[in-house]
């Protein structure tokens, strides 16, 4: 298993739901990693195909997230899925559902090698995110990342840095906006204020395996 030697991730949000009708924002994401052996796995990623946010809610009851993942790990144990239904077994078949869905909502995708360099890598994918309109928040728009990407190794002195750029006019929740590594504990971010173009970035950086939420309301109305 390749090891990372830092990820470097950066978001661009793009506040398209206000302008059209509240339906969703763009995401772009572009990921530079550099690991200490040649990474061989295909990857998939978000595809840009629109969920329905109920999907969307069951994925986060299944603690997934539309980030990218080896279709090995989607795939393990889902071959029963069939088998667990006439068996009676709804937890099982829910656990399976989930991961074929969501892998329904990616696409294949191979890193692409640094040219000039050893085992540096490049990844961009663009995806939608919709408003929590199911939580009592149609003006709050939520995204998450977990990085390194699966199947990849995060060794003592290894980084990871994410930033991302929000839409114009958003603002932070400070409340649901966070980083979680693997034991649980909390990752602080770092928010900036970019007043000349009225946005905000918000930046995390750690040194194993953590899961980075980031979550903004719009304070401007969607327009016609």
């Amino acid at each position: 298993m390749a090891n990372i030697q830092l990820q470097d991730v950066l978001i661009y949000v793009n506040g398209t739901s206000r302008y059209n009708g509240g339906a969703f924002d763009t995401v772009l994401v572009k990921t530079t990693l550099k690991t200490d052996e040649p990474v061989l796995d295909e990857y998939y990623v978000p595809s840009g195909v629109t969920a329905s946010p109920a999907l969307l809610d069951l994925l986060r009851l299944q603690q997934l997230e539309v980030t990218p993942f080896r279709a090995s790990t989607l795939l393990a144990g889902t071959e029963d899925i069939q088998q667990e239904a006439l068996n009676g077994d709804p937890a099982g078949t829910l656990e399976d559902a989930a991961k074929l869905l969501l892998l329904s909502l990616l696409k294949k995708s191979s890193l692409v090698p640094v040219a000039g360099s050893t085992n540096l890598y490049e990844l961009s994918y663009e995806y939608k995110i919709f408003p929590l309109t199911s939580q009592g928040l149609p003006n709050s728009y939520e995204l998450q990342i977990r990085v390194p990407f699966d199947g990849l190794g995060m060794p003592n002195g290894s980084r990871v840095e994410v930033s991302a750029i929000l839409p114009r006019g958003a603002e932070v929740d400070p409340n649901a906006t966070m980083g979680k590594d693997t034991n649980g504990q909390e990752i602080a971010e770092i928010v900036y204020d970019m007043p000349n173009v009225s946005r905000k970035a918000v930046t995390f950086a750690y040194q194993i395996d953590p899961l980075f939420t980031i979550r903004y309301n719009h304070t401007q109305g969607v327009q016609s």
